[in-house]
């Protein structure tokens, strides 16, 4: 079972160590102190989720939170908060603005994982979203996810997701005239410049811990965590080779609250056997 206090903890490992990592990188690099409470507030929320959090077992209800999450990702178009271009973020009140496909993302791909009927649909649906924001960061996430999804099923139908999330993120790459953002965007490369071991060390914690924990180790489900594990490095790869935000190590709650959201949610798994309403 992966209600037992071991597990739980165990599932927080994949989120810990880069959100810490990253905290250590914005206070040594002078990172405003908002910044940093910023990230550090999430975190605990996180943590808190993955560790204490509770969600409805059956799976009306799972659906029931997709068709939220992917009804709020078509959200900051329809605000009209445009930003040079883009829309891709919900307020969090005046000050705080999170990003939509980085918060609401990893939980659709956990549903996704589990629910193999419906599944394609939720990750189709949430490529639209992504394409209209348009986000082609996320969208190369959602087609690495997607193409993990569709190995481990061996579905063709997410397999075509996989292709059309990529082909728009290609699409829309470059899209928009947002100004460089520091301490969210080029952070190992800000890191690099002071120190390369220290950029080689914040590297590795980013793209192997959630390897290692996902995918080697086995903290969540093998779907779950084989898709996760594919979502976040994605996402750490593309922000590596383009102006776009990292995940977890970088200037951000979006990521860290949905990264969090999402191994919550991985436990809540139906016993094999027991019927889900």
């Amino acid at each position: 079972m992966w209600g037992r206090a071991s597990d739980r903890w165990r599932l927080t490992l994949p989120l810990l160590f880069p959100s810490l990592g990253g905290l250590a990188y914005l206070y040594a690099l002078g990172a405003p102190a908002r910044l940093v409470a910023v990230n550090a507030g999430a975190l605990a929320l996180a943590l808190a989720w993955v560790v204490w959090g509770w969600l409805p077992e059956g799976r009306r209800s799972r659906i029931g939170f997709a068709a939220t999450a992917l009804l709020l990702l078509f959200l900051p178009p329809l605000l009209q908060h445009d930003v040079d271009g883009v829309s891709r973020w919900l307020p969090l009140g005046r000050a705080l603005f999170l990003h939509s496909g980085a918060l609401l993302l990893p939980l659709i791909i956990v549903i996704a994982a589990r629910e193999p009927r419906i599944g394609p649909w939720l990750l189709a649906i949430a490529t639209v979203a992504l394409a209209l924001q348009p986000d082609a960061g996320v969208l190369t996430g959602l087609a690495a996810a997607s193409a993990a999804l569709a190995a481990l099923h061996r579905s063709l139908t997410i397999a075509l997701v996989a292709g059309g999330s990529l082909t728009l993120a290609l699409a829309t790459f470059g899209a928009g005239d947002l100004a460089p953002q520091l301490y969210t965007e080029g952070v190992l490369d800000h890191v690099a410049e002071h120190s390369l071991a220290g950029a080689a060390a914040l590297g590795l914690v980013l793209f192997g811990t959630p390897l290692w924990y996902l995918v080697i180790r086995a903290a969540a489900p093998q779907e779950e965590g084989y898709a996760l594990a594919a979502l976040i490095i994605a996402f750490g790869i593309i922000a590596f080779i383009a102006p776009f935000p990292y995940p977890l190590i970088g200037y951000g709650a979006a990521p860290i609250l949905g990264f969090g959201l999402a191994l919550g949610a991985s436990r809540h798994v139906t016993p094999v056997g027991t019927k889900s309403g």
